[in-house]
């Protein structure tokens, strides 16, 4: 069992570190004129090339009324196009076009660009320090997420 007080500054310290890169995220998303939630389906589309409303809906937690208003934003917005499944005609999937790429590559330029410059400010020591606490914390983080991810025990 770790101190409280130790474990108290360890969380004050990675919600800061961790909302040092949003005023960044923020600006970029503010001036591309997307939502978190909007750039979130972008992200989902580059992941899983052609995903369904359903599909959208589910990973987002939201209702698929809900996943239709928003890609219908991003559609006229001309970062995502419909298509018809050749296989299933009542299935329609959805696309990134050529713009959403695009759009994705620029916020993950700015983040790489901040993240590069804040890195280069640590010392060589102190960079391959917080690279391996990062793989630890990366580490227990998939050690919490593997009983989730598995779902319940078989009966």
């Amino acid at each position: 069992m770790h101190d409280p007080e130790t474990l108290e500054k360890a969380m004050g310290l990675y919600l800061r570190a961790a909302s040092l890169i949003d005023p960044i995220r923020v600006r970029t998303w503010k001036e591309l004129e997307l939502t978190v939630t909007q750039l979130l389906v972008l992200f989902l589309l580059r992941e899983t090339p052609g995903m369904p409303a359903g599909a959208l809906a589910e990973d987002l937690r939201v209702t698929p009324p809900t996943v239709t208003g928003l890609v219908d934003r991003l559609v006229r917005m001309g970062v995502v196009r419909r298509e018809e499944d050749p296989k299933d005609r009542r299935l329609v999937r959805n696309v990134l076009t050529e713009r959403g790429q695009e759009i994705l590559g620029e916020v993950e330029r700015e983040g790489r660009a901040f993240l590069t410059e804040l890195f280069e400010r640590l010392s060589a020591g102190r960079l391959s320090r917080l690279v391996d606490s990062l793989e630890a914390l990366v580490a227990a983080a998939d050690e919490l997420a593997a009983p989730v991810e598995s779902g319940p025990p078989a009966p």
